[in-house]
């Protein structure tokens, strides 16, 4: 596709995989709202900075009820709307809240470091597979209080129900879904177990339980939670409990990813970074603006909606895309370069986590993984440097590496 062509847009085109931005640019400057009608029911893509903040703070007429993928889904909790998803959103905020995540600090470090040092047993490996997916997985398994052993699997699972959404088979993500669910089932059923064996009827117990009966992790808070008098049904136990794993590695993984691509592939920059400790966190910003990890989700139409001159009707499916967002040239200089030097009033305006109330609840979280990772390894490896092609994540929505080859060396190699 060209920037002529901008109507012969399609999210799933392999030319869209390899490099979407180019496509992007194309339907800012010729078709900012633009129809797609290869999938079973016609799909939008809204590519405007000003557009894409309507979708996502504009609830009453841009719904999250319908799903936020592109096949219409009604799984509700954290994909809902307010005053429903308030509500839901209230019960795991706390566990992804800066103060609480600032207590992890000293135990993402201990990990990051745990996987240097294997890395630094050798010379060259895949900073995929090294460092950016098993640390956030690791992170997001202690929040949720799933044991270590059974991370591969969880991984597996997440994978599986991402890639699920480039398919036009609403049912093509149940299967990895309910082996989720079925593992949910048992993890809560075990404490429930416990807090019997402590004296505690599980339907009862109270928030003093947590840390002493049973875990402090959030299975645990979910079990015991109540919400407007009453406690979660088992639906919305594994609703929510799904969405937050799914949602807390892959793209923190993506964000670890692409800024090591960006830097590594921009030596001057990379070396910047090194010898400025204080350029870590512009550096992560600017990742998330330019290579978004998740490069954009889904609203439905409520009632007939007009959007930069395009109508649409009820429970039209229109994507709100970060990624074509954050290089819009009215809100970012130089939009499709990666820069250091970049005005941090207007860095800061990046879509990357979404806006308004579906905002991320792990961004600290995963901004701060990447932060860590990025210090910790720059200041491990005295050299790191690509070793090979890269190839990008399967799902369309998202936006990563899944092979990072890189070789490096540190002072006593």
């Amino acid at each position: 596709m060209t920037s002529h062509d901008a109507s012969a847009y399609n999210p799933f085109a392999q030319e869209t995989l390899d490099n979407p931005f180019p496509a992007y640019e194309a339907l800012r400057n010729e078709c900012p709202v633009h129809q797609f009608d290869g999938y079973n029911h016609p799909l939008y893509t809204a590519t405007r900075y000003d557009d894409v903040v309507e979708l996502l703070t504009n609830v009453d007429q841009w719904s999250s009820s319908y799903g936020q993928m592109p096949s219409y889904s009604e799984k509700g909790c954290l994909f809902s709307d307010p005053p429903e998803h308030s509500m839901y959103r209230k019960l795991v905020q706390k566990s992804f809240a800066p103060r609480h995540v600032a207590r992890m600090e000293d135990e993402i470090t201990q990990l990051v470091t745990e996987l240097l040092d294997q890395m630094a047993q050798r010379d060259s490996g895949d900073l995929h597979d090294d460092l950016a997916c098993p640390l956030p997985v690791l992170i997001i398994a202690k929040i949720l209080g799933v044991p270590t052993e059974d991370l591969s699997q969880f991984k597996q699972w997440s994978d599986d129900q991402l890639d699920a959404a480039n398919s036009q088979d609403p049912t093509a993500g149940d299967v990895p879904r309910k082996a989720m669910a079925d593992y949910f089932v048992e993890r809560l059923e075990e404490r429930r177990e416990l807090l019997r064996l402590a004296g505690h009827d599980p339907d009862t117990a109270q928030a003093d339980v947590l840390g002493d009966a049973i875990p402090d992790d959030v299975i645990s808070g979910l079990l015991i939670a109540e919400t407007e008098g009453r406690r979660l049904e088992h639906r919305e136990l594994m609703t929510i409990l799904n969405q937050l794993l799914v949602g807390g590695n892959e793209t923190t993984t993506s964000l670890i990813t692409n800024l090591f691509w960006r830097l590594l592939q921009q030596p001057e920059l990379l070396e910047q970074v090194r010898n400025n400790p204080e350029l870590d966190t512009v550096a992560v910003e600017e990742s998330l603006r330019i290579d978004a990890p998740v490069l954009g989700l889904y609203r439905t139409s409520v009632g007939t909606q007009t959007l930069a001159g395009v109508t649409l009707e009820d429970r039209d499916k229109i994507m709100a895309t970060f990624g074509a967002a954050n290089r819009d040239p009215e809100m970012f200089e130089d939009p499709d370069t990666f820069r250091l030097d970049r005005d941090p009033v207007e860095l800061r305006k990046h879509l990357a986590f979404g806006l308004g109330h579906h905002f991320c609840p792990g961004a600290h979280l995963s901004r701060l993984e990447a932060r860590i990772a990025l210090r910790l390894t720059l200041d491990r490896f005295t050299t790191i440097e690509l070793n090979g092609d890269t190839e990008r994540i399967g799902a369309f929505l998202l936006w990563g590496r899944k092979k990072l080859p890189a070789r490096w060396s540190t002072d006593s190699a």
